[in-house]
C-alpha cells in the first residue's frame, strides 16, 4: 500500500478511537452503522458472485455450442 493511503487509515482509525473513548456516539448509533455495514457487504457481495455465476454460465453455454 501506498504511505499516503496508509496514512489516512491510521488517521481514520485514530479519529474512531478518539470518538469511542471520549463516548460522543451512543451505542445504539454504532450497532444501526456495524449492521449497515454488514448489510452492505452481503448485498455487495452477493450482486459480485451472481455477476461471476451468469458470466461462467454464459461461458459455458457458449464453449458447448461452438
Amino acid at each position: 500500500m501506498r504511505q499516503q493511503a496508509v496514512q489516512h487509515w491510521v488517521l481514520g482509525l485514530v479519529m474512531v478511537a478518539t470518538l469511542l473513548w471520549l463516548d460522543l456516539v451512543p451505542g445504539d448509533v454504532l450497532q444501526r452503522v456495524a449492521l449497515f455495514g454488514l448489510a452492505w457487504a452481503a448485498a455487495s457481495t452477493l450482486l459480485v458472485a451472481s455477476a461471476g455465476a451468469c458470466i461462467a454460465f454464459a461461458r459455458t453455454r457458449q464453449h458447448r455450442q461452438q
